[in-house]
């Protein structure tokens, strides 16, 4: 048996961990630059807000419903998932993270499932804060389902629920009942042209998938969704991956608060989004060979410009210094005076282990002075210092600034390239600036 946990509301729960005040009330969190819709409360879902509505297009909405507007702040989010996910990792021994949200993890050798499960999310919302929801099935698509089912129970009124959180349907009656009422485009894999194709051919809901003939889904559509349709029927195509692949590569990229258009402006952005994809990098213990620098402009724009370059280095490395000095030369040999910028970013691919380390005797033009010798060393070193003391504490001397979220209506195009954020709460769990103080009156 496969069980499915699924943190409820999880970007508004993780704002509501630090202000009880937010409990009971419409609350949304807004996408990068305070863009769209990308978490609701219970509360604001009642009001009838979307996901992925424009936050412009519905500001009176808000406004008149007193809907309480947070920025996205994924370092609070990511580290309140970790949390989480090493909750479940030390009480279960095989656990797959899907999502910074969610995570797939086995039962089999369990007896009494549904009651584990009930204190395991006892124990999260105890430890941590945060609600969550268990779906209990034979197949990582059924839990799918059936996790969608707890947390939309008032609509199920055919069924039994023995907990408030954590649902396993037994009964083969149960099952067909929540498939038939569960759309085909709610399906686990099955997006919105994929659901055009099934309608077209009158599969309609889940149940209706199932009963498929799968060699003319395969046939149609391929061997994907023909596994959908026998895990809707009990067998298990989709394994519990417990040991993640390494990465192919890492992309750091973010649109700018307020369009660039001189090349230093862009460069103070570039050297932030650089050591970010570092850090990353590093974390996974990876050395990259290649470096792709691209630049933009908005799609909207009556003067287009897209454009990128990549540089393959003689030696794989790790050194911030050395990628930061290519990455600058990419960007100068890209960049055109006579264009609007609304993006750039940069990638680091070609990722290897540093035992499989091809070494060169040819050294790297651009590495002309920097010492090889202590490279790895020193990244160690700024890495241990920062997250120590909280991230960009240690940073390349070039760099004007190390956030890339800014509260401030500000038109300096010095910074305005980061994120609007007008709405984001304090880093409380990753940034010792922002750790909440105490005041004691001494009487």
């Amino acid at each position: 048996m496969i069980a499915l946990l699924d943190c409820n509301n999880f970007y508004v729960s993780c704002e509501r961990l630090f202000n009880p005040k937010l409990v009971g009330k419409p609350v949304v969190v807004l996408s990068n630059n305070d863009g769209c819709i990308i978490s609701r409360s219970d509360e604001a879902k009642n009001i009838g807000i979307k996901m992925g509505e424009p936050l412009f297009k519905i500001k009176d909405k808000l406004t008149n419903n007193k809907v309480v507007v947070c920025s996205s702040n994924y370092s609070v989010y990511g580290d309140i998932s970790n949390r989480i996910m090493n909750i479940l990792k030390n009480n279960f021994d095989k656990v797959e993270i899907y999502s910074i949200d969610e995570a797939f993890f086995s039962l089999d050798k369990l007896n009494n499932k549904e009651e584990e499960c009930v204190d395991l999310a006892n124990k999260i919302l105890k430890w941590t804060g945060i609600p969550v929801s268990i779906g209990i099935a034979k197949t990582k698509t059924l839990a799918k389902i059936t996790n969608r089912v707890i947390k939309k129970k008032n609509i199920y009124s055919k069924l039994d629920f023995h907990s408030s959180n954590v649902l396993e349907i037994r009964r083969k009656e149960d099952l067909e009942y929540v498939l038939k009422t569960t759309d085909v485009e709610d399906v686990w894999g099955v997006g919105k042209k994929l659901s055009i194709f099934l309608k077209d051919n009158n599969v309609k809901n889940a149940f209706n998938l199932k009963e498929c003939n799968e060699s003319f889904i395969r046939k149609k559509k391929g061997v994907i969704l023909e596994r959908t349709v026998l895990e809707l029927r009990g067998v298990l195509c989709n394994q519990i991956e417990d040991v993640l692949p390494d990465k192919k590569s890492i992309c750091v990229s973010r649109s700018f608060g307020r369009k660039l258009r001189y090349y230093d402006s862009l460069r103070s952005a570039l050297i932030v989004y650089v050591q970010k994809a570092a850090s990353k990098m590093r974390m996974s213990n990876l050395f990259c060979r290649t470096i792709t620098i691209f630049l933009k402009t908005s799609r909207y724009e009556s003067n287009l410009y897209k454009n990128s370059k990549t540089y393959t280095l003689i030696e794989p490395t790790i050194d911030l210094r050395l990628i930061w000095k290519v990455s600058d030369k990419l960007l100068k040999e890209i960049y055109k005076e006579s264009f609007i910028y609304s993006k750039v970013g940069v990638i680091l691919s070609d990722f290897c282990k540093k035992e499989s380390i091809q070494m060169s005797l040819i050294d790297e033009k651009l590495n002309n002075d920097i010492s090889k010798k202590n490279g790895v060393k020193i990244m160690k070193l700024i890495d241990i210092i920062n997250n120590r003391f909280g991230y960009g504490k240690i940073k390349l001397s070039s760099d004007c600034d190390k956030n890339f979220f800014s509260k401030e209506k500000n038109s300096n195009e010095e910074i305005s390239w980061q994120m609007k954020s007008e709405y984001r709460s304090p880093c409380y769990t990753t940034s010792w600036d922002d750790i909440p103080k105490v005041k004691v009156k001494n009487e």
